[in-house]
C-alpha cells in the first residue's frame, strides 16, 4: 500500500504518461495502462504546475493564492486529487 500523501510530500509528472491540451483542458495518456484521463480547468492548472517536483504545500500555497478558497479544502481537495493522479500512475512522488 502506497504510503499516503502530506503536505510535505513532493510530487511531479510521471514519466510514464503523455499529456495535451485540448479546448483549455489536459489530456492525460498512460502509456503502460492505455488509460486516457481528463481534466476541467482547475484540474488542468494544477497539473501544469508539476512539470517540476513541487511539494504539496507550496502548490497549496500558489492555489490560495489564486483561488478564493478555504485552505482546508484546497487542502482536502488537492490532496484527493493527487492521490487519484498517482493510484493511476500519471505522477510520481519523491519524498
Amino acid at each position: 500500500m502506497p504510503t499516503p500523501l502530506s503536505l510535505a510530500s513532493v510530487i511531479q509528472w510521471s514519466s510514464d504518461q503523455l499529456a495535451a491540451t485540448v479546448n483549455n483542458e489536459v489530456v492525460i495518456l498512460n502509456i503502460e495502462r492505455g488509460s486516457y484521463y481528463g481534466l476541467d480547468d482547475v484540474g488542468t492548472d494544477i497539473w501544469q504546475r508539476l512539470a517540476t517536483p513541487v511539494r504539496i504545500e507550496a502548490l497549496c500555497d500558489a492555489l490560495m493564492a489564486k483561488y478564493d478558497a478555504n485552505r482546508a479544502v484546497i487542502e482536502r481537495d488537492l490532496i484527493a486529487l493527487l492521490e487519484r493522479l498517482v493510484g493511476e500512475g500519471l505522477v510520481s512522488v519523491s519524498a
